[in-house]
């Protein structure tokens, strides 16, 4: 590869990833529900992304293919032995504090209700629904980003949906 292309290649890779790194974060950080893990999820993207920058910028949908790799990753993030115990340690420390002024408004506002509760969806249904509602993508974005074909984006965003609202209806957060 001559200089000038490799620079190419390296203003190309930049851009593809300068135009995604948000959504990217985002997303992980829909899935594993920490900052700092969204952090490293996204870091090891990017880290694993470099290394195959020739293939990416190839692709048709590059965008696509980093939002399924970071969902990938984010979900291996959770399944993860020892980040389940520190989120376990994590939640008990918050049980003993939950008593603060703080925390009680915290917990009263809607928008900590719903985020709470999009944690009760299954996987797959909250991400569809977080690139649909909080991204703006489009149902075949989401299929691309995903690997779901487009009958399962639409199948698993209105069970999102529908799920969720039976979940804010139940704890009376909002109106039928």
């Amino acid at each position: 590869m001559t200089r000038a292309n490799a620079a190419i290649l390296l203003d190309h890779y930049t851009h593809i990833i300068t135009s995604v790194r948000d959504r990217l974060y985002r997303l992980a950080l829909r899935v594993v529900n920490d900052a700092d893990d969204a952090e490293d999820v996204v870091q090891d993207v990017l880290v694993k992304s470099w290394r195959q920058r020739e293939k990416i910028v190839c692709l048709d949908n590059p965008p696509a293919w980093l939002l399924r790799m970071t969902k990938h990753q984010a979900i291996d993030r959770l399944r993860s032995a020892k980040v389940r115990s520190a989120r376990e340690t994590e939640a008990a420390a918050s049980d003993r504090d939950a008593r603060t002024p703080y925390r009680i408004a915290a917990a009263n506002d809607a928008l900590g209700h719903v985020h709470r509760l999009l944690q009760q969806l299954p996987p797959d249904q909250r991400t569809v629904l977080h690139l649909r509602e909080v991204e703006g993508m489009e149902y075949q974005e989401i299929a691309d980003a995903t690997g779901l074909t487009m009958q399962q984006v639409k199948t698993y965003l209105h069970r999102g949906r529908h799920k969720l609202r039976a979940l804010l209806l139940k704890e009376k957060i909002t109106n039928p």
